[in-house]
């Protein structure tokens, strides 16, 4: 079945409503807490309140936003899911008092309310995260401020989702051939591979961008919001920049970022030798951004679900037991939602919360690609269902930084699994080209958005005006540099920073696909040739949850972050791949 059971949340949405209802009631028992955590017994009540509150949020928070994603025009399931944030940041409000009190009782002395309980020991490591980071904690009133201002937080995201999908009309068009298609986010990739002629390229990449063209305007406005609330935060908590604040949380230093955005930056000359080869190949003299989808070989294949789900299996059976149960527990059927159908949230993921079987969300259009998405997400949820079952909940959740290792380390392996079935040339080109094209979607252009993001935020530091024109030059600069293209030729191009939904729900969230990637390919690396205990230590990793920041995470596992050579190992291998590329087209 590749569709979600949502029943092991709740058999039907009355049962829902009941949870939900007695949450509203619940969450106010926090307020009875306040002032009193400095006794032992009153501080091991108050975890214990947290602990059932929590779990009972994440079956209704689950249930509610998977329902949603399936088709957010439903107003009613798109109502629910609003309720449960604005109970969320009502608990907020209410809790905001926690930390700053928690800080005021000192580390000594909760340390040793700690000791006192095996109950209480799985808290220890977000207390110490908490501790480094009280110079960002404010007083009570202060948190109790900011809380009450956290309802505003979902506006930019909701406006998003309105202008992208909610208010989204496809549009049917007539191509070359005399097809009629429909040019979806889903369909788009599959429809601009398989045309062959240049000017049904051109009109089913404008089809797709016109709602980008004609809302750029408020697509602005929206991210204005969003860089405004990275600022309002870095400022009322005391971080130097708006990315000291996203990094500061996970300990990440600054040197990793910055490491690879100047790798990626520093090394663009192989991009536009593969835009050069592709060119030669494919007999053209000039060449588009939405050109980088032509296959310089391509068989007519496609993989429907249940074969991508095969092939992924087939490609794991080499790693220990352990790892292939926890993936294929993980693509089990009734945790898998497929096909694309109206309204359905665009793209892929996987959500896991404690306690509960993670779900995976997909748009399979049975190409070669959607094949490697499988097994992407896969990987999300067997590292979340190996967390769960080796940590305790309060550090369970691991981080998005080490999240993106266990996905793409699945894509290396499905990669070589299907390398070496390769039996003619024509195969060999398409997956050479496959990896190529991973390096670049993965390295270089999350690396591209991420240093996007990083110019985006320096107008508003600087009070420079935040409007599509700025927005879209600093896109239009990149692309310049990375490929050497003028996306100005392109009507809508410009505007691609409205089309990543990250940077508006998640912000400095894309780096880490390119962080995370590096680590993965060093670890597979490791795994490949056979250094003692790499595939011990990487399931090591998997199984470690939220239990230590990420980069000694990745460390731990065989990936050294704070090395910039870690990144120069995929820019090596991105060269060594184009060298193959060019022996097998010749």
């Amino acid at each position: 079945m590749s569709k979600w059971d949502l029943s092991s949340f709740y058999p039907n949405e009355a049962e829902w409503e009941k949870d939900f209802e007695s949450l509203k009631s619940e969450i106010g028992q926090f307020a009875d807490f306040k002032g009193k955590l400095g006794d032992f017994e009153t501080f091991k009540k108050y975890h214990e309140l947290d602990e059932a509150i929590t779990k009972k949020i994440y079956k209704v928070y689950s249930y509610a936003h998977l329902a949603s994603d399936l088709n957010l025009k439903d107003t009613d399931k798109l109502s629910r899911s609003q309720k449960v944030s604005l109970l969320l940041s009502q608990l907020g409000q209410i809790a905001s008092y926690v930390s700053p009190e928690i800080i005021e009782l000192g580390e000594e002395k909760v340390y040793s309310f700690l000791e006192k309980d095996a109950s209480l020991k799985p808290h220890l490591f977000n207390y110490q995260k908490l501790f480094r980071g009280q110079t960002h904690i404010l007083d009570a009133d202060k948190e109790k401020l900011l809380a009450n201002l956290s309802p505003i937080r979902s506006i930019p995201t909701s406006l998003y989702q309105a202008l992208s999908v909610i208010d989204r009309i496809d549009e049917t068009v007539k191509l070359s051939t005399g097809e009629e298609v429909l040019v979806t986010q889903a369909q788009f990739r599959a429809l601009l591979e398989n045309a062959k002629n240049p000017a049904d390229r051109k009109l089913i990449f404008e089809t797709l961008y016109k709602k980008y063209v004609d809302n750029k305007s408020a697509f602005a406005a929206t991210y204005n919001l969003v860089l405004q609330q990275l600022s309002a935060n870095a400022k009322n908590r005391n971080y130097e920049s708006t990315l000291d604040a996203a990094l500061f949380h996970n300990n990440i230093p600054t040197s990793v970022f910055l490491n690879l955005k100047d790798t990626a930056y520093e090394n663009t000359h192989l991009l536009k030798r593969y835009i050069e080869i592709k060119k030669k190949a494919l007999g053209m003299d000039e060449y588009f951004t939405y050109d980088r989808f032509l296959p310089l070989a391509k068989s007519d294949k496609k993989y429907p679900y249940a074969e991508a789900k095969q092939l992924f299996i087939e490609s794991i059976q080499g790693f220990p037991k352990e790892f292939i149960e926890a993936q294929l527990d993980a693509v089990k059927d009734g945790f898998v939602d497929a096909y694309p159908q109206d309204g359905k949230r665009t793209g892929a993921y996987s959500s896991g919360v404690y306690g509960h079987h993670p779900y995976i969300l997909l748009n399979h259009n049975d190409t070669l690609d959607s094949v490697f998405t499988l097994a992407h997400e896969a990987g999300h949820s067997a590292h979340s269902i190996f967390s769960d079952a080796n940590q305790p909940m309060p550090i369970s959740d691991y981080t998005i930084f080490v999240a993106e290792i266990a996905s793409t380390f699945n894509e290396h392996a499905l990669l070589d699994y299907l390398v070496q079935k390769a039996e003619t040339k024509e195969e060999k080109i398409e997956l050479l080209t496959m990896a190529i094209d991973n390096i670049h979607s993965t390295f270089y252009r999350q690396t591209l958005f991420a240093t996007y993001e990083y110019e985006a935020n320096k107008l508003v530091a600087e009070g420079k005006p935040v409007t599509e024109q700025a927005l879209s030059k600093i896109m239009i600069d990149l692309y310049k540099h990375y490929y050497d293209l003028d996306i100005t030729k392109e009507p809508g191009k410009q505007y691609v920073w409205a089309y990543i939904p990250h940077l508006f729900h998640t912000p400095f969230y894309v780096y880490q696909y390119a962080t995370s990637f590096s680590a993965s390919l060093k670890i597979y690396d490791n795994v490949k040739s056979k250094v003692s205990g790499a595939f011990d230590n990487y399931v090591k990793m998997l199984k470690s949850g939220g239990s230590m920041y990420p980069v000694d995470q990745a460390k731990m596992a065989g990936a050294d972050l704070t090395n910039k050579e870690t990144f120069l190992a995929v820019v090596k291998r991105l060269e060594s791949l184009l060298d193959q590329l060019e022996a097998a087209l010749k």
